[in-house]
């Protein structure tokens, strides 16, 4: 599965750098609030994705079913509902990156953030 998203999906930076980006940043508190800026910017794209935030994303791809209910694979974005819709990437095995509820970039289970989620290809149809 992972191999059949790779070819789908073209970005700046492939699914590893964008993983090992995130991974450097681990412990910053600087992202804490633009989970879908820190999700772009580790995938590549300097410029905004045209959405306004995470649940307006989710909304748009929902709107265009390219959303996934079951396990995330590896470099999958996963869209989760906490203190309000957020975005991470999946590093497999049911573990996240991004910048959590509680302010900082570090990996976590996904079910201790929530239970309520879906996932898409790490797709950024506007930015650039």
């Amino acid at each position: 599965m992972e191999r059949q998203m790779a070819e789908r999906v073209t970005n700046p930076r492939d699914t590893e750098s964008a993983l090992d980006w995130q991974l450097e940043r681990v412990g910053s508190t600087a992202w804490q609030e633009w989970t879908l800026k820190f999700q772009r910017m580790a995938f590549g794209y300097a410029n905004d994705s045209g959405w306004h935030d995470s649940a307006d994303a989710l909304q748009w791809l929902d709107h265009h079913a390219l959303l996934h209910e079951g396990v995330a694979p590896r470099g999958a974005l996963v869209w989760y509902q906490a203190d309000r819709i957020r975005v991470a990437c999946s590093l497999g095995s049911g573990q996240v990156i991004g910048p959590l509820p509680y302010g900082e970039v570090a990996v976590a289970a996904l079910i201790t953030l929530s239970t309520d989620y879906v996932w898409s290809d790490p797709q950024f149809p506007f930015a650039h």
